[in-house]
């Protein structure tokens, strides 16, 4: 996929198409290489504009005042 404006949902909605079609249909190798290489580049701009908005975030929140640097951590199973 070309890089071009594309927004967080529509990538995201992009990539769960691509898994779903690489985890339930047969496809051939080529293709299956093509989604692949298409799936990491919408992973990489997914990833890209989580951390802008992450970022945005820390900004409002110390122009806020209320700024309080939390580690993420995730929630065992």
């Amino acid at each position: 996929m070309a890089k071009k404006k594309i927004t967080f949902e529509d990538a995201m909605t992009r990539l769960e198409e691509i898994v779903e079609r690489l985890e339930t249909e047969e496809v051939p190798l080529e293709e299956a290489v093509k989604l692949y290489q298409e799936g990491l580049s919408l992973s990489a701009i997914c990833k890209e504009k989580l951390a802008a908005a992450e970022g945005s975030i820390v900004l409002l929140r110390k122009e806020a005042g209320i700024w309080e640097e939390t580690p993420f951590v995730e929630e065992e199973a």
